[in-house]
């Protein structure tokens, strides 16, 4: 079988696409050849032969009209020559692939995980053939075409490792700097921790801000750490590619999520692939860690810093060897991506 596949950027060493990287390398596993169009390119070394990159050249600089000119005339070559085309994430890339998918009569398959319901996602559901998505609250539009699969967690990359004693508190926050994100509970959750627990807290935060109102937030916290005098407890990271980040999850003893997008998630999925007890807010994961151990989601953040307490009591070998195997049972890129291909039979 011979796939096309279109995202917006193919590079390892990305921090927040960098796991696109994992999907293409795994993808490959399961088609005889597969063609990648990509907005930007990056870091591609430890691709398998039978994947080519086609870039749309953002890497060399931002250009709309090349950047058109460059899909559609790799759609047209490439379109022909496959058996299928899988649309991964932006609404629009899908919309504009399905000119050439009608035309040479290719089955258009879009994935989608956000709880943002706008025209273009409409549009492509016109468009698609089959929709797919992680979950139900990653795809808020009524479709009688789409599919709820899982979330593709690289489990062989974000593996378990056994935990050491340490005399300080880790916590990690691993996401874009937004204000969704509520890294301003996190900062004050330290604040309440250094009064109740007898251990030096650490809160390492890693990911960068991209819209300007994201670049004020970003100040609004560091002005928050000084007024709380919590300089030496909180450390700001940058961006840090996605195959260095399972490192960061092994030695942090809490990951946190307070995001409010609704959607889930896969930072949180890959924290626990790691074998680390997760806290989190966002609504998405509340029918996933329940189940699990209610002390794992929460809604009431009046009470975050006693749950913290909480789960540091249950941070057992047994516990956290099972939050890795929810993920690999449920999770894994490698289910993920044979179900996809399988829709293309």
């Amino acid at each position: 079988m011979k796939l096309l596949m279109i995202t917006r950027k193919v590079d390892k060493d990305d921090g927040l696409a960098g796991f696109t990287f994992n999907w293409v390398k795994k993808l490959a596993q399961y088609v005889d050849k597969l063609e990648v169009i990509c907005l930007e390119a990056g870091n591609t070394q430890g691709l398998p032969e039978n994947v080519t990159i086609h870039s749309l050249g953002k890497e060399h600089g931002k250009n709309r009209w090349r950047e058109f000119w460059r899909f559609h005339k790799y759609g047209k070559k490439l379109v022909p020559q496959v058996d299928g085309v899988f649309a991964h994430q932006n609404p629009e890339y899908g919309i504009l692939i399905s000119f050439w998918t009608k035309i040479y009569k290719k089955k258009l398959i879009a994935w989608y995980t956000h709880k943002s319901v706008g025209w273009k996602l409409k549009l492509l559901n016109k468009k698609a053939d089959i929709m797919v998505t992680a979950s139900q609250e990653s795809f808020r539009l009524p479709s009688n075409k789409l599919k709820v699969l899982h979330h593709g967690i690289d489990t062989d990359i974000f593996s378990y490792k056994s935990k050491f004693e340490h005399d300080e508190l880790n916590l990690l926050s691993v996401s874009r700097i937004s204000a969704t994100k509520k890294i301003d509970l996190m900062i004050d959750l330290v604040a309440g921790l250094k009064n109740k627990i007898n251990k030096n807290i650490i809160l390492k935060i890693i990911g960068t801000p991209t819209l300007s109102k994201d670049k004020k937030y970003l100040q609004d916290l560091k002005k928050q750490i000084k007024k709380l005098k919590l300089e030496n407890n909180i450390e700001f990271l940058g961006s840090v590619a996605n195959d260095q980040t399972p490192k960061f999850y092994q030695e942090a003893d809490i990951f946190l999520n307070f995001s409010t997008t609704g959607s889930l998630d896969k930072t949180v999925l890959e924290s626990m692939s790691c074998g680390t007890i997760v806290l989190v807010g966002n609504e998405a994961f509340k029918t996933i860690l329940n189940p699990i151990n209610n002390l794992l989601y929460i809604e009431d953040f009046d009470q975050i810093t006693d749950r913290v307490s909480k789960l540091l009591k249950i941070d057992t070998p047994e516990f956290l060897q099972g939050l890795r195997k929810y993920v690999v049972d449920y999770h894994s890129l490698d289910s993920v991506l044979q179900d996809i291909v399988k829709l293309y039979i």
